[in-house]
């Protein structure tokens, strides 16, 4: 095969594209985010604990799908913000519950106009039909890794 060919494939190879989709978002959506100094990963963590509840560490790693020291780290500076809560679970003693505080509420409203900004622009040249078949095929294709994970 020629480089020429070989460039090409990576170029269109699924798994480069979503990398580069990715990382190329995050890293506008890091740049955006600054003013109010959060973190895409730290906006990411808020709207998880938002949105599906309290959540024990390893739902929040799953959610976000960050490794559980990851989250740890990112935790400890969201706290000391008091932006999140950790306590002690009910039902397990030994599992840790992450949940969202009043001020990680407004945090994570604030920073949803930006983000919310951020993805519209990037999108802005889809059309409705490509975005649904696209968060379908990605929602197939999340589900069956998450099958082999396991």
């Amino acid at each position: 095969m020629s480089d020429q060919s070989n460039q090409s494939e990576l170029e269109t190879h699924l798994f480069f594209l979503c990398t580069q989709v990715v990382y190329r978002r995050n890293h506008l959506l890091q740049d955006a985010l600054r003013p109010l100094e959060i973190l895409p990963t730290e906006y990411r963590i808020l709207s998880a604990v938002l949105r599906k509840g309290p959540l024990t560490m390893q739902e929040l790693a799953q959610w976000t799908a960050y490794e559980r020291t990851r989250v740890t780290r990112i935790l400890h500076a969201m706290e000391a913000r008091a932006w999140i809560e950790r306590s002690t679970s009910a039902q397990d003693k030994r599992s840790v519950v992450v949940q969202i505080t009043e001020s990680g509420r407004e945090m994570f409203w604030q920073a949803k106009v930006i983000v919310d900004q951020v993805t519209d622009l990037a999108m802005s040249d889809n059309s409705e039909e490509e975005i649904a078949q696209l968060r379908h095929g990605l929602t197939v294709l999340r589900k069956k890794l998450m099958a082999m994970e396991s």
